[in-house]
């Protein structure tokens, strides 16, 4: 059985993306989103069994508040780009807003892995902190599997537009 054709985006700007893609990118980005509100849910729910440091449970409270923040911010940003792709918008703004998303998802995977690593140091200084440690760091790795498959996605419809671009030019020379 073969694939149903995809439709692409083209704004004639020489560059095109196959809508296929784009939802692939959208459908791992929600993915990674809501894996943040889960993990922080989860992770704020367990706090109280786990012993850190004042230090570090503020820390772990405030990257679970900015997951939690960010995934309404990234669901709210993949219905604008449904929109875009609706309205047949140039796909230069597609992969602008796509790189947006993976911005705002790395920004908060940078701050979780500074909990975990901080978490880690604790741990090796006290056995006490290492359920803290397991517990923020079995998260993350929840967080990452779906981080990195939008962080490709996004790539991928970067290199889309390039080359779609590249190609038009080569055949107008």
């Amino acid at each position: 059985m073969s694939a149903a054709p995809s439709s692409s985006v083209t704004a004639g700007e020489g560059a095109t993306l196959d809508e296929a893609e784009v939802q692939r990118f959208l459908d791992e980005a929600r993915e990674c989103a809501m894996q943040m509100l889960q993990n922080a849910v989860y992770i704020l729910a367990e706090l109280d069994n786990v012993q850190m440091s004042d230090e570090l449970l503020v820390r772990t409270r405030q990257v679970c508040d900015d997951l939690i923040g960010t995934k309404h911010d990234i669901i709210h940003e993949i219905f604008d780009v449904d929109d875009l792709l609706k309205s047949r918008a140039p796909p230069c703004e597609i992969v602008a807003r796509a790189d947006r998303i993976v911005r705002w998802l790395g920004d908060d995977v940078e701050k979780m892995h500074g909990v975990v690593m901080a978490l880690e140091a604790a741990a090796d200084q006290e056995r006490a902190c290492g359920l803290a440690y397991i517990l923020v760091s079995e998260s993350a790795v929840n967080i990452l599997k779906p981080f990195y498959r939008a962080q490709d996605g996004a790539e991928g419809l970067r290199k889309q537009t390039d080359e779609s671009r590249d190609a038009e030019q080569a055949v107008a020379a």
